[in-house]
């Protein structure tokens, strides 16, 4: 008698026997992990591992180079400026976003009363360089033109510039200050 065979193997290998393999048993230690990498170099000699290291070179060494900057224009430089303000102190943000900056040809020219460009001191170096960077132009430099003619009236920035401000105009803060011996907490 002929058992039917079920479509397990083709007719052609119906009288051989396939063989598949072992499973390992459990406990037996670690599994071992081999890279494609390592096998190609033990079979080839290839060296496959110094290949990837020039490619990851050659890739990071393309997108430096590929990173397009922005135009230097109005519009692109006030967005610099806000993202410079950012990383700034909390008390010079809103003065550095408030800035309308000019150019001229590679220059960057920011008008300002002298008091804003006292309190802004040493930023202004960490300014242009990050002007430079932003537009990966070497070139291109912050020039701060004081206005004259601007009303330098001095305002109160900090906590404690607004108190002794406060202190030197208002009769009846002063009194008060004295009556109940306010002072400004540091």
């Amino acid at each position: 008698m002929v058992l039917p065979v079920h479509a397990i193997k083709p007719p052609e290998l119906a009288e051989k026997t396939l063989s598949f393999p072992k499973i390992p048993k459990k406990g037996v230690g670690i599994p071992i992990q081999i890279s494609s990498a390592e096998i190609l170099e033990k079979e080839e000699d290839i060296p496959i591992k110094e290949i990837e290291a020039k490619i990851e070179e050659v890739i990071e060494t393309i997108t430096d180079e590929v990173i397009i900057a922005p135009e230097l224009n109005q519009e692109n430089v006030v967005k610099a400026f806000a993202l410079f303000a950012v990383k700034q102190k909390v008390s010079i943000v809103s003065l550095i976003k408030l800035l309308i900056p000019e150019i001229k040809g590679k220059q960057v020219v920011v008008t300002m009363t002298v008091q804003q460009e006292e309190f802004i001191g040493e930023v202004k170096i960490d300014w242009q360089a990050f002007l430079k960077k932003y537009f990966n132009d070497a070139e291109i430099t912050l020039q701060f033109a004081i206005d004259e003619t601007a009303n330098t009236t001095r305002k109160a920035y900090t906590a404690s510039e607004q108190y002794e401000e406060t202190l030197n105009e208002s009769e009846i803060f002063r009194a008060m200050v004295n009556k109940f011996k306010l002072k400004l907490k540091q």
